[in-house]
């Protein structure tokens, strides 16, 4: 299999508002400096909504994430027809949400998805978090099934027509079998209604940020349950920092 060309992303004035700690094994995704998402398996959103939670001088301004959205909608990265590989984008290209991000570098892939997904979201307030170590586990960030049909039919029909608009997601590390999707919900139902595979542009820190203990409490308060038990445990034995 052709390995995925990498571009670095640089972002050593990241404002922090998304953070992605743990590792293959088990991440947890945190907004705003709270637990927003957790996963972990048995081995072991969009873009405007999160513009909005950040401040300051330096956030996104609504143009900016606007315009990231359109292009990602038809970012034309077309796949090398020799290797298959699909270039990343130029770092420059996805600021708005890089700007977001915390500080560190950052791994960015490119790549068509090799077989169906398997998606995890909320249920009823609560994660379904824990999962056998099998295919690709893309975490939804918002609303599912997304709110908007027309949108979804959209996109449907632009990916029938040949158009590939592009996903963002976020993993917690280089070997991580699972990814926070931070944009791209209702592009991802179009291509599950479509029958194809969607194209993923995937955010990795290259230095992964273990789990912190002062993360735990809040986390049982966001995340209660049986799941979460397991995964502290394992911190607590001294697995994870």
């Amino acid at each position: 299999m052709p390995t995925d060309p990498v571009v670095v992303c640089e972002v050593p004035d990241g404002l922090g508002l998304i953070e992605v700690t743990g590792n293959d094994g088990a991440s947890l995704l945190l907004i705003g400096g709270r637990p927003a998402q957790l996963e972990g398996s048995d081995c072991c959103g969009s873009i405007g909504w999160l513009a909005s939670r950040a401040t300051g001088q330096d956030a996104p301004t609504p143009a900016e994430a606007k315009a990231l959205t359109a292009w990602l909608a038809a970012p034309e990265l077309a796949a090398d027809p020799l290797t298959g590989n699909v270039p990343p984008p130029d770092p420059e290209r996805l600021r708005p949400l890089l700007s977001l991000l915390a500080p560190g570098r950052y791994a960015m892939t490119a790549a068509t998805a090799p077989h169906p997904l398997r998606l995890v979201h909320s249920r009823s307030g609560h994660i379904e978090s824990w999962y056998a170590d099998e295919e690709l586990a893309l975490l939804t960030t918002d609303h599912w099934p997304p709110p908007d049909r027309d949108a979804v039919r959209a996109y449907v029909r632009r990916i029938r027509a040949g158009a590939r608009p592009a996903l963002v997601a976020l993993s917690p590390a280089e070997d991580a079998l699972t990814a926070y999707l931070l944009d791209g919900h209702h592009k991802l139902e179009a291509y599950r209604q479509a029958g194809i595979q969607p194209l993923i542009i995937r955010l990795t820190p290259i230095d992964p940020a273990p789990f912190r203990l002062q993360d735990c409490e809040p986390v049982h308060e966001v995340f209660p349950g049986e799941p979460l038990i397991r995964m502290f445990h394992y911190i607590r034995e001294g697995h994870m920092a």
